[in-house]
């Protein structure tokens, strides 16, 4: 029952909170002194140089290490499956993802920064937020335990459906909040409200046939 609960994930929020800080203390500088940051500091600057050679390329040595316990080592993780499964890779998950924040691993350079992961990157978060919708409208309109074809086109419809919500819809209010917030505008404009109110009323009356 705990497993399923956020103290059975406590472990992971702590986990990440070592990472985050394990990359500010080795791969940061003070931008003002050039020295560790310290509870002074106002400005930082990444100090990639000064990583251990370990997380400097962390991609290629989590990767590594994650192929490896996949090819080696898949009975022992048969055997002890909740250990990893609930954490036991987190120290490789944490390599690759200090590996890529500090930025010089072949990996990130080469692989991670090209211009197809940049675009998968931007519209991960529609693709998370999308993906249900989608199966679900492909589901009702043309069937899916026994439509191959819709489960083979699923994934190059997703990535299109994401690209088109994050180029039309994410971005350009993304880019409206930076404005408003730039501008400082706050709230909502009462011309905004007076017309939500007109369109509600109109919708009112022609639901009661009016």
């Amino acid at each position: 029952a705990i497993r399923a609960t956020p103290f059975g994930y406590f472990h992971v929020f702590i986990s990440g909170v070592a990472a985050a800080r394990i990359f500010m203390l080795t791969a940061t500088r003070d931008a003002d002194t050039g020295g560790k940051i310290s509870l002074d500091t106002k400005r930082v600057v990444l100090a990639e140089q000064n990583a251990p050679v370990g997380l400097r390329f962390g991609c290629c040595v989590g990767y590594l290490t994650y192929a490896l316990l996949v090819l080696c080592a898949t009975p022992w993780i048969k055997t002890h499956y909740y250990f990893f499964h609930n954490g036991g890779m987190m120290p490789v998950m944490a390599l690759v993802l200090i590996g890529a924040a500090i930025g010089r691993d072949p990996i990130t350079v080469w692989v991670f920064r090209s211009k197809p992961m940049l675009v998968l990157g931007r519209i991960s978060y529609m693709q998370y937020l999308m993906q249900h919708v989608l199966q679900g409208w492909i589901k009702r309109t043309f069937g899916w335990e026994d439509n191959d074809t819709a489960k083979l086109l699923f994934v190059p419809a997703l990535l299109l459906f994401s690209y088109v919500c994050q180029r039309w819809v994410e971005k350009p209010y993304t880019e409206y909040q930076r404005w408003r917030q730039e501008k400082g505008v706050k709230g909502c404009d009462d011309r905004n409200i007076e017309r939500l109110e007109s369109m509600s009323s109109k919708v009112s009356l022609k639901l009661r046939g009016q």
